[in-house]
């Protein structure tokens, strides 16, 4: 009995020194809320430990309500649909792109979603959007 008593102690002890997952950051920033037609929009995700940049993967999708209707694959945003479609892309602390709204996007209000997983958590962090017409249509 004093032994279980003894090795319980031990790994308690080891548990307790185990480094928790550190918290991760994530922040989601863009050039506009109302991006125009064709023209360049930036996106920027960090990912940190406080100060210091952490690997993560990013998917990018755009929603509709609560609806994915729009998501990262194959280098460009495409249609598709479902919450963990789009492909994952890697990064160290920052990622930046920029994205070019269709002309059917216009009017409609939609929401730009980073779905960030870093230290074995994941975060989705959001911003909204509407698009304007391109300058002179």
């Amino acid at each position: 009995m004093r032994l279980r008593l003894a090795l319980f102690v031990v790994l308690a002890a080891a548990v307790a020194a185990t480094p928790a997952a550190a918290a991760v950051r994530v922040t989601l920033t863009a050039s506009t809320k109302a991006p125009k037609v064709g023209e360049a929009w930036r996106w920027t995700v960090t990912a940190r430990d406080g100060t210091k940049p952490v690997a993560a993967r990013v998917k990018l999708q755009i929603l509709l309500g609560d609806v994915v209707v729009g998501c990262w694959k194959n280098g460009a945003m495409a249609q598709c649909a479902g919450a963990t479609a789009g492909d994952a892309i890697p990064f160290r602390g920052k990622r930046t792109g920029v994205i070019r709204w269709p002309a059917e996007s216009v009017g409609v209000s939609l929401t730009f979603q980073a779905v960030v997983t870093a230290n074995k958590r994941t975060q989705r962090v959001r911003t909204p959007v509407r698009v304007q017409a391109a300058s002179g249509s």
